[in-house]
């Protein structure tokens, strides 16, 4: 048999009360240890991205110049306030988009008034040639019916003047006369 003095020394005996009451308290106490120093390599780690993505921003407000002046008159804050996924970056370059949106609009709106005008002037100069043209083709010999209807009245009674091979054959040779064939 064993006595108490023969127990190896690196065992617990099992009957101390002691002892085992006191392990419980180191677990207890490595478990805290371990939570807290993993509170604090998240600390230290949140700090030390905190301070690379001041860097990168301080960077970019040097890249763009406008940027602390958007921030300074609260458009950025005004874009995070439409879109809440928005960053200061991300911000900035919305605003930019949606300026140049309204100057695309501008000018878009600009280069319709202009077709507009330019196509009111080419239909109105088109009308008065085409006037002008009926006017000047218009032959003093022709009866006012004829010219108030558009229709020549050979054109409009073919059978009067021979039929409309005759009618097409006469204006033919009208047309080579003068043009000197």
């Amino acid at each position: 048999m064993e006595s108490e003095a023969t127990v190896k020394s690196g065992s617990v005996p099992a009957g101390d009360p002691g002892i085992a009451g006191l392990e419980s308290v180191f677990v207890d106490l490595e478990k805290r240890l371990d939570d807290l120093v993993e509170a604090r390599l998240d600390a230290v780690s949140a700090r030390r991205q905190e301070a690379e993505r001041a860097e990168l921003a301080e960077q970019f407000a040097l890249r763009h110049p406008d940027f602390r002046e958007l921030a300074g008159n609260g458009a950025l804050a005004a874009q995070r306030r439409d879109n809440p996924l928005l960053d200061d970056v991300g911000a900035y370059y919305a605003h930019h988009l949606s300026v140049e949106r309204e100057a695309a609009a501008g000018e878009l709106a600009k280069a319709r008034a202009e077709a507009e005008t330019e196509a009111e002037a080419r239909t109105i100069e088109r009308v008065r040639s085409k006037r002008l043209a009926a006017a000047l083709g218009a032959s003093s010999s022709a009866t006012a019916q004829a010219r108030t209807a558009g229709v020549d009245a050979d054109l409009a009674a073919p059978e009067k003047f021979g039929g409309i091979n005759a009618v097409l054959a006469a204006r033919m040779a009208a047309r080579r006369r003068d043009a000197g064939l």
